[in-house]
């Protein structure tokens, strides 16, 4: 028997892709002497990679334990329409580099980052997250969690946020990399 994919999964799933592939072909046109090279007080490409992998990789567990505490019985709400759920955190303009945001230290990148490591576990937490997203479906509606800057966020936030946190940090790099060192 086929599972049914929740719409709404399906459309995040095709923006974080999207997302994905211009970060990656982005960071395959960095010249390889400046993969471990930034300013001084910014984050090098390596380092950038290690973090959104980290923050992807919290988020898929996250959702896991969220959705292994929901009780099977739980009224689920319908959450966001197919057509909003692109929209949900437009109000926080991601894009917006001008406004500094400092990452907690558990997410803060070490100095020395294994660039190869880090890209295989940058791909393996996007399986984990989208195998995450696929087996909550519309529980997603029912998952609450913090986000440390924007307040509480619900499951198709936190899966958006993804693709959203990434395009912030894909304009950093190419801050980083346009920068003299």
């Amino acid at each position: 028997m086929e599972v049914s994919i929740d719409r709404r999964v399906t459309k995040l799933e095709a923006e974080l892709a999207r997302v994905r592939q211009e970060f990656e072909a982005a960071l395959d046109r960095v010249p390889p002497e400046r993969l471990h090279k930034a300013p001084a007080g910014q984050w090098t490409p390596a380092q950038i990679i290690w973090h959104v992998a980290k923050v992807e990789r919290g988020i898929a567990r996250l959702f896991e334990r969220l959705d292994a505490a929901i009780p099977p019985m739980a009224t689920v709400p319908p959450g966001p329409s197919l057509d909003r759920v692109l929209h949900l955190l437009d109000h926080h303009n991601y894009k917006d580099r001008t406004r500094k945001i400092v990452a907690p230290d558990a997410i803060t990148p070490p100095t020395e980052v294994d660039l190869v490591a880090e890209r295989a576990r940058w791909a393996d937490g996007r399986v984990q997250l989208i195998d995450a997203m696929r087996a909550s479906g519309p529980r997603l509606s029912l998952m609450k969690h913090d986000h440390p800057f924007f307040g509480p966020y619900d499951g198709w936030q936190w899966a958006l946020m993804i693709a959203r946190h990434e395009e912030r940090h894909l304009l950093q790099l190419h801050e980083v990399v346009a920068a003299p060192v």
